[in-house]
């Protein structure tokens, strides 16, 4: 059974020859994994590890956004980042919200926001093609369209919530250009895959640990009619909807299937609500779910074998009848363990149904 083959019958609830696999890291983890498996880039580790989706996007012909020193960069929004380094490890940390303090909405019209121009749309044919036997999903980062995750950064998280309650006239028109942005960009994307993309990524965090991080006002008044506007063109096409949303959003899950999400990721199984059984038991029928192996306390502490026990479990109760997708329940972080993560794939290869 090819890659695609696989997840297409995961996601129609029938039980394909093994559960599918995802994976979604941070680069430096990806470095180190390469590098500890002797490999030269990410498609080598990918093949290694089994994983049956491939992500396209779009090539990047702005100007370059690292500084010569490296150790500064923005993103195509302007917000900026430094290079930090924790002990043995580098990441990068947001540190330049270019829109903190303001409110007033006129503000918004002398900022330099992003065009589509940005980007070569004549670079996915190719790169779609290399993967025909791969699920094809629109890429992490720019390629997955969000709301809520580029205005947070815009402001300032600390300044996010206060913008939604008390300047909505500010957060209608900030939330109008970051999503004007995308719908030209999901155009293009779509009218240059020629039927070649599987999955549209939606990406936005509406959760905490705790639970919903917004209200049903904010959801029906600044983010489901954008996220409506978002799918309109993929899913006329027939391509799936991937919504990615990490914390505890079992209350929105209605919402997310209501407007035809195909599939839920990450599935953060210590969040309030997001217990892989009741998932399963309450809307197993309706959504497929993946990730939910547990990334902080399994993936980064615990060993091998507590590793590959975790994934028998999951799977015991979240694959049977198709619908699971296999993955990490968060980006896998720069200070796991590679032992770790090659035991997952391991242990989900030896799983049977």
């Amino acid at each position: 059974m090819i890659h695609k083959e696989r997840v297409l019958k995961a996601l129609n609830r029938e039980q394909p020859d093994r559960v599918p696999f995802f994976y979604w890291d941070v680069p430096e983890f990806g470095a180190k994994l390469m590098e500890h498996l002797g490999f030269q880039n990410r498609d080598q580790l990918l093949e290694y590890l089994d994983v049956d989706f491939r992500w396209v996007e779009p090539d990047y012909i702005g100007e370059n956004l690292v500084g010569e020193d490296g150790l500064t960069k923005k993103d195509i929004w302007g917000v900026g980042y430094s290079r930090v380094k924790n002990g043995q490890f580098e990441y990068w940390e947001a540190a330049n919200f270019p829109l903190q303090g303001q409110t007033d909405p006129e503000v918004l019209e002398d900022y330099e926001w992003p065009t589509t121009d940005l980007f070569d749309f004549e670079s996915l044919p190719k790169k779609i093609k290399n993967y025909k036997d791969y699920a094809v999903m629109t890429a992490p980062g720019y390629s997955s369209p969000g709301l809520f995750r580029i205005i947070q950064r815009l402001l300032g998280r600390d300044a996010f919530l206060d913008v939604i309650m008390y300047h909505p006239k500010f957060f209608a028109a900030l939330a109008e250009k970051v999503s004007g942005f995308y719908l030209d960009f999901i155009k293009k994307t779509f009218d240059h895959a020629n039927g070649g993309i599987d999955f549209i990524r939606i990406a936005d965090d509406f959760g905490s640990q705790a639970g919903l991080s917004i209200s049903n006002d904010i959801w029906e008044q600044n983010v489901k009619p954008v996220l409506e506007a978002y799918i309109s063109v993929p899913k006329s096409q027939g391509v799936k909807f991937y919504m990615h949303s990490c914390g505890g959003v079992r209350k929105l899950l209605p919402e997310f299937i209501s407007l035809g999400a195909d599939v839920l990721d990450p599935i953060q199984t210590r969040a309030n609500g997001m217990e892989p059984s009741g998932l399963k038991t309450d809307f197993g029928n309706y959504i497929t779910f993946c990730g939910a192996l547990d990334e902080e306390l399994l993936l980064r502490q615990g060993t091998p074998q507590q590793v590959k026990d975790g994934v028998n479990s999951l799977l015991d109760t979240m694959a049977p009848g198709g619908g699971f997708i296999l993955g990490p329940s968060h980006k896998l972080k720069v200070e796991t363990p590679v032992e770790n993560v090659i035991a997952m794939y391991e242990a989900a290869k030896d799983w049977k149904y």
